[in-house]
């Protein structure tokens, strides 16, 4: 379709910001996937903005690690191995043990009610096999669930690194575990994380979400070993 008739895609406001996030929410959504071609014209045409919002977009997710720029090739999704997996939530592990327990013990009742509606919101959704729209809305609760660490610290730079790492995950949680639904295990875990929260106890809290990270480093590893096709994104450079 014409430029002006896709424009509605991207409102011009803000330009370069709404269009990071429109391509990074589609590498997140696995919309594009690992190996995905980043064409510099064609999403140029699809949001009808100019190049230059689009390049800037693509090296700020190069910078991140999300996507690959190959001179006189062109832009490419990034695949996540098994050892960003590890190195993704060993830092995840270390930045949120001690937001939390920075957090737990001056927590006021609002902000407890915000965990307990995040919570709430997180077991409502079943999630089960091949509900793909359901899992989206179960990881976006799960996010922000964690988020809501960094945010109440009020630290805009471990909040940044928190999404930038926590990107990651998703894209890998998104391509194993959507045709197998959530995990039960989440939800108990979850629990634990509210409770300790409830009781204002740092370091409850802080083993309840040690314990849950790797977990979570657990179960996509085993997924991972299981599926290691998934893992060679580079086979579909040719998109």
């Amino acid at each position: 379709m014409a430029a002006e008739e896709q424009s509605t895609l991207i409102d011009v406001t803000n330009i370069n910001e709404k269009v990071y996030n429109y391509i990074k929410t589609n590498i997140i959504s696995y919309n594009y996937p690992p190996g995905y071609n980043l064409n510099l014209n064609q999403l140029s045409e699809l949001l009808g903005v100019s190049p230059t919002p689009i390049k800037d977009a693509l090296f700020r997710l190069a910078g991140e690690g999300l996507v690959e720029i190959a001179p006189r090739k062109g832009t490419y999704v990034k695949d996540v191995t098994l050892a960003d997996i590890h190195e993704i939530l060993q830092a995840r592990i270390i930045l949120e043990t001690a937001a939390v327990e920075a957090i737990t013990a001056s927590l006021t009742d609002d902000q407890v009610s915000r965990f307990e509606e995040l919570f709430r919101q997180m077991i409502s959704f079943g999630a089960g096999e091949n509900d793909v729209n359901s899992y989206k809305a179960y990881m976006e609760r799960d996010s922000q669930f964690h988020l809501l660490f960094f945010q109440i610290m009020g630290n805009q730079r471990l909040l940044n690194i928190y999404r930038n790492l926590n990107a990651h995950i998703q894209i890998v949680r998104f391509r194993l575990l959507d045709r197998r639904g959530k995990n039960v295990t989440t939800d108990q875990e979850h629990a634990v994380i509210l409770e300790a929260l409830r009781e204002r106890n740092p370091a409850k809290a802080k083993e309840a979400v040690r314990r849950h990270l790797l977990s979570l480093d657990s179960a996509l590893t085993v997924l991972r070993t299981q599926h290691p096709g998934e893992q060679a994104g580079s086979e579909s450079k040719g998109t």
